[in-house]
């Protein structure tokens, strides 16, 4: 049997270990992300003059404690601004489909996803002050009813300080514990739970945020929740120039677990609201999640939209489908260093 003292030394060679692994990948990642490296990885990478789409969710100012990938601080959305600006032109996404190629400085195009409230807060004065274009692929169905969807309304929960137990086991999932630590860590204990219930059917979505809701009992507090603009806030958002409006699906549907028929009724009714409700016409669109099929695909062309966008880290070749353009999520995680290496695929 191993000794006490063993097993303590043991223990610290392996804290010796993890922190030497972790100033490892700390030098290399600095290194790549030095000027001189980066300047020929991005060279490189931008061979057949690729256009970049990056994703965002929503903007939080920094203070606010609310751990989730999707909502970035303001301060670091204006810190990336200013890298991007280093080495990228941002154009809007018509001039990126109008021009898909160009023999220019590389071309980044900036979207955000959902209807989130901090859009109409936090990121229309940043577009004003730095005149900065954005497309916003808006769904409908928060907006319209003023309830947030399934996932914003966990997130919300799952900021109570903790430790919290969710137990799904009688719905056939499983059992989580949340907190008490905070940050990316608490993400890291957030996301399962999200996966888990993104995979169950469509409609069993909102009982199960119900469930998780109602476990947790108490309302966290010191951040602004997740919630939707209101029509007011999403008419003003979109009468501004530098904005383009894009569809979202009405439900935010997975839209390849649907029937197509159900799908082609989210995607056009999402639409519609948006030109009814702005006045000006709808041609881009966003696949919640990602998720797209061919046959989703013909569906957009149909309609004619002009583009749909998909998740995936690459970047936008002059060859690639409109239909199924890649953007590179960004969220609250991504650090400067590591976002300018995943730009160049790394």
């Amino acid at each position: 049997m191993m000794s006490q003292q063993k097993r303590r030394g043991c223990g610290e060679n392996f804290k010796l270990d993890w922190v030497i692994s972790v100033m490892l990948k700390r030098a290399a990642l600095w290194g790549l992300a030095t000027r001189p490296v980066y300047s020929v990885l991005r060279r490189r990478a931008h061979r057949g003059d690729p256009i970049t789409l990056l994703c965002y969710h929503t903007l939080r100012p920094m203070a606010e404690q609310l751990d989730a990938w999707t909502v970035l601080g303001v301060e670091a959305f204006l810190a990336q601004i200013a890298m991007l600006r280093e080495d990228y032109d941002i154009i809007t996404l018509d001039q990126a489909l109008l021009e898909r190629a160009s023999g220019s400085r590389p071309r980044v195009v900036l979207t955000f996803d959902d209807g989130e409230r901090g859009l109409y807060d936090h990121l229309l004065p940043v577009v004003e002050a730095e005149n900065l274009p954005v497309t916003v692929y808006v769904a409908t169905s928060q907006i319209e009813t003023g309830v947030a969807y399934w996932f914003d309304r966990i997130m919300n929960a799952l900021q109570v300080a903790g430790p919290l137990t969710i137990d799904l086991t009688p719905q056939g999932l499983s059992r989580w514990t949340v907190g008490p630590v905070r940050g990316k860590e608490r993400w890291q204990q957030i996301g399962p739970i999200l996966e888990a219930i993104k995979e169950q059917p469509t409609r069993q979505r909102d009982a199960l945020a119900d469930q998780v809701v109602g476990q947790v009992g108490s309302q966290a507090t010191g951040f602004a929740p997740l919630e939707p603009m209101t029509l007011p806030q999403l008419q003003s958002l979109a009468r501004h120039p530098m904005i383009t409006i894009g569809a979202h699906s009405h439900g935010h549907e997975l839209l390849d677990q649907l029937p197509l028929q159900d799908a082609e009724t989210s995607i056009v009714r999402s639409r519609d609201l948006l030109t009814s409700w702005t006045g000006l016409p709808v041609h881009h669109f966003a696949y919640p999640n990602g998720n797209y099929t061919p046959e989703l695909m013909n569906i957009l062309q149909a309609q004619g939209f002009s583009s749909a966008t998909i998740l995936e880290d690459r970047l936008v070749f002059p060859e690639a489908p409109a239909t199924a353009l890649p953007r590179i999520g960004v969220g609250r995680y991504d650090h400067l260093d590591r976002l300018r290496l995943r730009l160049v695929g790394i």
